[in-house]
């Protein structure tokens, strides 16, 4: 299936836009537009509105644009989009078109929910309201076990699940036991967001088996991959012990020095997959895995390479307006404003914008009560709050090391995620240096 976007009124009538993948669409004046109308519609704003599509999903949000975006002469903040909806800005109107027929509804695995592909109603529905955002995934100590989560234990061939260790936004982990041989591994199920026919849940899971070539000791191993009829999993290590969300939530922000030695870890796993040709598109908090004390403290890097093969898929639906488990906060503009081409770089900024959170307990941005659509606005255009503004001890080199990871341009970061952990190491005590 393909999205098709035609300008049906307006300056640009007959221009057209197509997408047959996961990706975002940005209107507005900015340079960072995909359509852009810098002179010839003087009612649009710098960034108007955003369109993410995954055929069969699509949805519009409005950019706080000044003047509003309309979906059939209703004004929206957020809307699933349908086949037929005309959507208007200024003087320009696009007509929404799904091309060919839709996916067959005999799935090959059941979906959370399955949007609908059908003609608008006569009458427009009112917007949908945007999904609250989830919280960061964190994985829960050996020592908890509840009860009632161990009752609904989900069953996987050649596994015993023990109990669940944490949720996010692709699925949820398990700490479980191969039959085989009793060793505890971490599972991961993902029930998919769109119901998939048979061959795309077999490319999903032949395109994952890839990540079985990241062998190094700071990313979390991956085993084998696999489905059940109601779900896909993924085996990897177990990693004993928490996770930096966990850790800033019950000991407030690091010392310097300790921040700064999971990171350089976190960097030095990057830099290995890196040269090996992967990008990580998803490094935040829940996914640095803290095992060990004191001087044997060390931290691994989870979810690797599966944050873009699950995205890539039709089966993850929308991941930056719906359900991001707090992704955006950490995401480089970049991410946002070419979507399927992201390189090593924008890995450095989440990992930079990751310590930056571990030494402040804040954010880049102001970010309270701040919606989503807003907050796409201030990773392209606002300049982080400055961290020595957030934590006065933090030292002057150190901010300008940090900052350097959270530039805007690509190119004006660190040339390599070596070269970043090389110059964070002076702040990370002796025993890294």
């Amino acid at each position: 299936m393909q999205i098709v976007l035609e300008v049906t009124e307006g300056p640009h009538r007959g221009k057209r836009f197509t997408f047959d993948g996961h990706d975002n669409f940005i209107v507005g004046r900015a340079r960072c537009a995909h359509f852009r109308l810098p002179k010839k519609d003087p009612y649009f704003s710098r960034v108007h509105f955003m369109v993410e599509v995954n055929p069969p999903c699509c949805r519009l949000s409005d950019v706080g644009s000044t003047n509003g975006t309309f979906v059939n002469s209703q004004r929206v903040d957020a809307i699933d989009l349908r086949h037929g909806d005309l959507i208007k800005g200024g003087d320009t109107v696009l007509k929404v078109s799904f091309v060919d027929a839709p996916p067959s509804t005999e799935s090959f695995l059941p979906a959370a929910e399955t949007p609908a592909v059908a003609e608008p109603p006569a009458v427009a529905e009112p917007p949908a309201a945007p999904p609250p955002p989830l919280p960061e995934m964190s994985l829960t100590p050996l020592a908890v076990f509840d009860e009632e989560s161990s009752r609904s234990l989900p069953l996987v061939t050649g596994y015993q699940l023990v109990r669940q260790l944490g949720r996010g936004g692709m699925g949820v982990v398990y700490l479980a036991a191969r039959m085989a041989d009793g060793s505890q591994v971490a599972l991961k199920t993902i029930r998919p967001t769109v119901a998939g026919a048979e061959r795309e849940v077999q490319r999903f899971l032949r395109e994952a088996e890839i990540l079985h070539e990241l062998k190094h000791p700071k990313i979390v191993a991956f085993h084998e991959t696999g489905q059940t009829p109601a779900f896909l999993y993924f085996v990897m290590d177990y990693v004993p012990g928490t996770d930096a969300a966990r850790l800033l939530a019950s000991h407030g922000p690091l010392p310097v020095a300790r921040a700064v030695r999971l990171v350089s870890d976190a960097l030095d796993g990057l830099s290995y997959a890196h040269a090996q040709g992967f990008v990580h598109r998803d490094v935040k908090l829940a996914n640095l895995l803290i095992t060990g004390e004191g001087p044997q403290e060390t931290c691994k890097l989870a979810d690797f390479g599966l944050a873009r093969v699950y995205h890539a898929s039709p089966m993850s639906g929308l991941t930056i307006m719906g359900d991001t488990g707090g992704t955006v906060p950490y995401m480089p503009p970049e991410q946002i404003t070419d979507y399927r081409n992201v390189s090593p770089a924008a890995d450095q900024y989440s990992t930079a914008a990751t310590l930056y959170r571990m030494l402040t307990g804040s954010f880049l941005f102001n970010l309270d009560e701040v919606p989503k659509q807003k907050q796409l606005t201030m990773v392209l255009f606002e300049e982080p709050v400055p961290i020595t503004a957030r934590r006065q001890d933090i030292p002057e080199k150190l901010a300008r090391v940090i900052h350097r990871g959270l530039s805007k341009k690509p190119d004006d970061r660190y040339p390599t995620a070596a070269a970043f952990r090389q110059a964070l190491l002076p702040f990370a005590g002796e025993s890294l240096r």
